[in-house]
């Protein structure tokens, strides 16, 4: 295992930032425009104004085992670029989550107007109501996004039970997550799309033991779902983006024996079957979020894929022992996500610092594939 999952840099991210002000109207926005597409159905193309579409990412070697280079290719080069963020927790009752929600979104639409989309990887409500959806779509649009057509979404176990002590069972929450990505029409909430040639595949729980927030899992059939999904793409020479909001032990920060990423994560037995699927495949870059560590990239001795954290909005705590429970103090925290920019042959993974509306020195890689 790399030294990446075992470092715990100290970091109090100041939330002391420059204003900031955004003029005038967004410059081309984020456009997707994908649909999503269920299990039965095939991915949808779709094209962004000033990136190539002619390409894909090429899988050549494991990504375990990519090279981490200096510089990228140009960026007019790219096939895409997304931001890549999870854990927002809006929630009506926490003035400080909407504010740091609607600070993203100011800052996103300062520093990168013309992404390809802006994908959340969970727990982008706190109870999943649809009075939240409804503030997070309304706080986008001020910043001059389109919901949902800039937006990507993944699950959370936040967005698929009501934590807030309410009496709306997972099945309803459920219902409002894929009425946001249009997948009414399915009764299960991982889909897959494709975007300038990046294929996203977007998994989420699908069973219930207990019809609770910390008791989930992943059904055998969306094993295979994923399983096939990530073969095709290996025939056909292409890397895998696959998002899934809670994280597999072992592999990203704060996922270790007895850690928050570990302990309230899935099932031995669901964990032990998606990890075997997931480690066989040298074509997977595996997105995941959950347990507001410090966003990272880890490569690990003996696996195929590569694995990444995506941080956190409402609050980033800096290490295993923080306060990962909803109380903490967040002024303490910072709001941290990736910018990925990828091309046929390299990704770039840059970490943004959405208080002080910067590129963050804690983490930057190249990877060359």
């Amino acid at each position: 295992m790399s030294n990446d999952i075992t470092r715990r840099k100290f970091v109090k991210v100041t939330t002391t930032a420059a204003g900031l002000t955004v003029g005038g109207a967004l410059l081309g926005g984020c456009s997707a425009g994908a649909s999503a597409s269920s299990a039965a159905s095939t991915t949808t193309e779709s094209t962004t104004p000033g990136h190539m579409t002619n390409g894909w990412p090429k899988y050549q070697n494991a990504m375990s085992k990519a090279q981490k280079v200096d510089t990228a290719p140009d960026d007019s080069e790219a096939l895409a670029t997304f931001v890549v963020v999870s854990d927002s927790h809006l929630s009506l009752e926490n003035q400080d989550y909407v504010d740091r929600v609607d600070n993203m979104f100011k800052d996103i639409a300062q520093f990168c107007p013309d992404k390809a989309a802006i994908i959340v990887n969970g727990d982008i409500t706190n109870s999943g109501s649809m009075e939240e959806w409804q503030k997070f779509a309304e706080l986008a649009e001020a910043s001059g996004f389109k919901y949902p057509d800039d937006f990507v979404l993944v699950i959370g176990n936040h967005d698929q039970f009501d934590s807030s002590g309410g009496t709306r069972a997972v099945v309803n929450t459920s219902d409002n997550f894929r009425e946001q990505v249009g997948l009414t029409n399915q009764p299960h909430p991982y889909y897959d799309r494709t975007i300038n040639g990046v294929h996203l595949i977007l998994m989420g729980p699908d069973k219930f033991p207990d019809d609770s927030w910390v008791k989930f899992g992943i059904t055998d059939e969306e094993v295979t779902w994923l399983d096939n999904l990530l073969d095709a793409d290996l025939d056909a020479g292409k890397l895998s983006f696959v998002f899934m909001h809670e994280p597999l032990y072992k592999t990203v920060r704060n996922t270790e024996p007895g850690d928050w990423g570990h302990a309230w994560s899935l099932s031995d037995e669901d964990n032990d079957n998606l990890h075997n699927c997931i480690k066989k495949h040298p074509n997977v870059i595996f997105f995941t979020g959950h347990t507001h560590a410090l966003p990272d990239t880890v490569q690990i001795e003996g696996e195929e894929p590569l694995y990444v954290g995506t941080g956190s909005i409402a609050y980033c705590v800096d290490d295993a022992d923080d306060d990962t429970t909803g109380s903490a103090d967040i002024s303490e925290y910072g709001s941290l996500g990736w910018e990925v920019t990828v091309w046929e042959t390299h990704i770039r993974f840059r970490m943004r610092d959405f208080l002080n509306h910067k590129y963050s020195d804690l983490e930057y890689a190249v990877y060359k594939f």
